[in-house]
């Protein structure tokens, strides 16, 4: 634990040194930002929440990281799957890591140009949810020049589980179930020999799934990490099922820092999401994963999808989180049916509301940190209500009208033809009575034709003519 703190205090220092270095150097960030930039005082409150500081390039991944999906593809993180900097084998990695490609989008993001696959974390910096940007992890990583300091690996999609909101391209269990055949990834003994010459220069390596610990060619990588770079941190995504000798035996050996996915504390509605997970087999391998940790120094964070189906429990698993003084990470879940941006305004004020006056106390410095991130995905929830109230006001009904205002504006298109004039006078109703329309219901009558207005009225019955009327009234439309 000591050698922990120590190194603490030196992350600490070095984090404190640069980012007064970009506070003096970039004391007047407006200057720096593109014009070409829609919102600047976003960006520039984004910048002051920065670790290191401010500073125009909006993220350092292309220089300092690589990442490799399931199919051999090379990009800057994993959440820009677009912009493909190389491919194993038609690429070698020593061709990908000093290709243009890299160059290119770390000078675009230095533009704050986030045209290139990174729109996602344009998107969470426009919401206010600067804690999940995932820009912000590469802050903080070493600069080698050409050299990435982090690689992440997702080679390999072989996973026990059939999450709800996942599908086949990361699990194999999903695949087969839909009839698929199984993702043949194209890393081999090569890409091992091609790895090994830049595992002694990472400062972290990262494992996604599937589910890393029953990935065979992870336990190679671990082997050469713990052998060439044994302080370098292994950093892994773990759905919790599996916790043996085997994978202790990893622990302690290997600088780990564990992932877990944990979606709700209610067992049913745990293995509802997380099916073929037993609630009580993660809940006791988290504790297991918390007290080899603990060991070494190292943290545990809990990585949740806030989605439609679990909304209600967020608030309990950051005190479940702070409980166990472990971090909290907040994915955003995109797929249909699960996402809470696609709910309606009405649903998503409810849970705006439930978040914002649910109460979680946050004294050590884990809870701060995890209320701060929990704040954060609230504004993300909130910009998603912003949206949908928008785009509601053009159909709620908030202007309160009459017959005698309807007949004003009916008149108006009627350019002056009195025998048109002296129907509708005919037909309209007189008792002035009131109702709501919608902005959607003026402009409906605003781009009505004059033409199609006078001609309803000399060549249609009275009575059809009234039921436009009516129509217009409850609907909103002057229907048949």
């Amino acid at each position: 634990m000591k050698k922990y703190k120590i190194s603490n205090i030196k992350w600490y220092l070095s984090v404190s040194f640069r980012k007064l270095r970009n506070q003096i150097r970039f004391n007047n960030l407006n200057k720096h930002i593109s014009e070409g930039f829609v919102n600047k005082d976003i960006l520039i409150k984004y910048n002051k929440s920065r670790v290191t500081g401010p500073e125009p390039c909006v993220c350092h991944a292309p220089l300092r990281s690589l990442y490799f999906d399931i199919h051999g593809k090379a990009t800057a993180c994993c959440f820009n799957r677009t912009y493909i900097l190389g491919q194993y084998p038609y690429n070698g990695i020593s061709e990908i890591i000093n290709g243009e490609n890299r160059t290119f989008l770390q000078n675009q993001l230095c533009r704050q140009n986030f045209m290139y696959g990174c729109q996602h974390c344009h998107k969470l910096i426009d919401a206010g949810n600067f804690e999940g940007v995932e820009a912000r992890l590469y802050d903080n990583l070493k600069n080698q020049k050409n050299v990435p300091s982090e690689i992440v690996f997702e080679l390999d999609n072989t996973c026990n589980l059939e999450c709800i909101m996942c599908h086949g391209e990361f699990s194999s269990s999903i695949a087969k179930k839909q009839g698929l055949s199984k993702i043949q990834h194209p890393y081999d003994d090569e890409f091992i020999s091609q790895i090994k010459n830049y595992i002694p220069y990472l400062k972290v390596a990262k494992f996604l799934g599937g589910e890393p610990f029953l990935i065979n060619i992870y336990y190679k990588l671990w082997d050469l990490i713990i052998d060439l770079n044994p302080k370098c941190k292994i950093i892994l995504q773990t759905n919790g099922t599996i916790f043996n000798e085997k994978v202790k035996d990893y622990l302690n050996r290997g600088n780990f820092y564990i992932g877990i996915s944990v979606d709700s504390l209610d067992k049913r509605n745990f293995e509802h999401i997380r099916k073929n997970a037993i609630f009580e087999t993660v809940m006791n391998n988290i504790d297991e994963f918390i007290k080899v940790s603990n060991k070494k120094g190292n943290f545990v964070n809990i990585s949740v999808c806030p989605m439609q189906q679990n909304w209600k429990e967020i608030p309990d698993i950051v005190k479940f989180c702070n409980a166990r003084n472990v971090f909290i990470y907040f994915n955003t879940v995109y797929t249909e049916g699960f996402a809470i941006s696609e709910l309606p305004e009405e649903k998503l004020f409810e849970i705006l509301t439930y978040y914002k006056t649910s109460k979680i106390a946050a004294k050590s410095y884990i809870a701060k940190r995890n209320s701060r991130f929990f704040r954060n995905f609230i504004s993300n929830v909130e910009s998603w209500y912003n949206v949908k109230e928008i785009e509601s006001r053009f159909t709620r009904k908030r202007h309160l009208w009459n017959y005698n205002k309807l007949r004003e504006a009916l008149i108006l298109k009627l350019n002056e033809d009195e025998s048109a004039i002296k129907v509708l006078d005919e037909v309209i109703d007189k008792s002035n009575t009131e109702f709501y329309l919608s902005d959607e219901n003026v402009q409906t009558l605003d781009n009505t034709k004059s033409e199609d207005i006078i001609n309803a009225l000399k060549t249609e019955s009275k009575d059809k003519i009234r039921h436009r009327m009516l129509s217009f009234v409850e609907k909103g439309k002057f229907g048949e």
